[in-house]
């Protein structure tokens, strides 16, 4: 049986990621002071590849906003990709990702708060990128 490609994380601007489900404001404060104690970003943002939507990490987002970071490590994916399941946060039915493209792109409209959930299988990467690289010109 041939294996999955392993995933690639790259580096993106900040600017070019959209954000698809509103969040938690006093969680993205805490994660923001987790990861500056930490002083690295620990966990790559997956998100669509043509598009920059973020599939999971929409704290993760906010939180390197609010810290200033100018980039984030991603592993940008198709959601054709078959190591990628979405489902709906509360029933755990199948989620149509025609509906999460349409919704962010067209209609512009962040979905509510724990709407979609993705699961990776294998799981994604960690890395251990300094803050100061993430922060800089």
């Amino acid at each position: 049986m041939p294996s999955d490609p392993p995933y690639c994380v790259c580096v993106k601007p900040v600017s070019s990621l959209r954000q698809s489900e509103r969040v938690d404001e006093s969680h993205v404060h805490r994660l923001a002071a987790t990861i500056r104690r930490a002083g690295t970003w620990t966990a790559p943002i997956p998100i669509e590849t043509n598009t920059g939507i973020v599939m999971d990490g929409n704290h993760r987002l906010r939180a390197a906003a609010a810290l200033g970071l100018r980039f984030l490590p991603c592993i940008a994916l198709d959601y054709l990709d078959p190591r990628i399941r979405v489902t709906h946060w509360q029933t755990g039915e199948p989620f149509c990702v025609t509906a999460i493209v349409k919704r962010i792109l067209e209609e512009r409209d962040l979905f509510p708060y724990k709407t979609t959930r993705h699961r990776f299988a294998p799981v994604l990467p960690v890395t251990e990128i300094p803050l100061s690289v993430l922060a800089a010109p």
